[in-house]
């Protein structure tokens, strides 16, 4: 076994690779596919290594992301790299950014990344894993609803939605929202990616989006209603519109819920997401 820095000279193998495993982190792959095509990150923004059978044949086996904002994403086959193959990919990962903010994948290589780098004070948040294989279109039936493709111009207009979904799905505490980056990754979400909202009456109640496009699947997230809209299908109609413009794309569709949130995943059960795994964030305390 060796690990080796992924180049274009790999990329082959890399997709053969990633097209067995990438709905573990569509994250990943996001970083490094664009315009239906797999590139290799500038090293600005992130470095990814491999564990390959040897150092002259490029089968891989497993692979890890570090992006410069200190993200370390694994992607891990069913057999994980051995402990010393891991540390090996880790020094490599620390040489290149030693400042970690956070490790996120399914939760026992994201667990297994943890305990090699001995991070005991992480703050962490589980998820459960959910795909969904589309092979057919919803048939919508309108309602009293507007169903609008939201656009750049839309930013302000959803961004309370956001900040609201933040604190409620993603983050610890009001303090810890950056209203700033948050707007700016907003627009970012509205110019990359499909967001639908729903608009009732002249007020703008609940949204979807996804928030990652890979080669066979696009991840979902955003998915926020109002409190005094719940219980009444609106997040199903909104999702179906959503669902339905993946499946036109051909593409399946993964998305992770925060452990505990009992109604989200009735829905997407519902919807006909089927649990694959666990999913964590382990943010690192400085």
């Amino acid at each position: 076994m060796a690990v080796i820095e992924l180049g274009y000279e790999q990329l082959k193998q890399f997709f053969n690779f990633a097209k067995l495993y990438e709905y573990k982190s569509i994250s990943f792959i996001s970083r490094m596919y664009s315009k239906d095509k797999l590139f290799i990150p500038q090293k600005k923004t992130a470095k990814i290594f491999c564990q390959t059978t040897s150092s002259e044949s490029y089968t891989i086996k497993n692979s890890i992301m570090i992006t410069s904002g200190g993200i370390i994403l694994p992607l891990f086959s069913e057999i994980p790299p051995e402990e010393p193959i891991l540390i090996e990919m880790l020094k490599k990962i620390l040489h290149y950014n030693k400042k970690i903010f956070c490790i996120l994948g399914v939760s026992k290589d994201a667990e297994l990344i943890k305990n090699v780098l001995y991070y005991s004070s992480c703050f962490s948040i589980n998820y459960t894993l959910l795909v969904k294989k589309l092979e057919t279109a919803f048939n919508i039936k309108k309602n009293v609803l507007t169903i609008k493709n939201g656009k750049n111009k839309d930013s302000l207009l959803l961004f309370p939605l956001e900040e609201a979904y933040l604190l409620e799905e993603v983050m610890v505490e009001a303090s810890s929202i950056n209203k700033h980056a948050a707007l700016l990754n907003l627009k970012k979400t509205l110019n990359t990616q499909n967001v639908f909202y729903a608009v009732y009456g002249k007020e703008v109640i609940a949204k979807v989006n996804t928030n990652a496009k890979g080669l066979f699947f696009n991840q979902i997230g955003g998915v926020y209603t109002k409190p005094q809209f719940r219980n009444m299908g609106i997040s199903t109609y909104l999702m179906k519109h959503l669902l339905n413009n993946i499946y036109f794309s051909g593409k399946n569709a993964v998305l992770y819920v925060k452990k505990g949130n009992i109604p989200a995943l009735t829905l997407y059960k519902n919807l006909g997401f089927e649990i694959i795994d666990n999913y964590s964030a382990h943010y690192v305390k400085p």
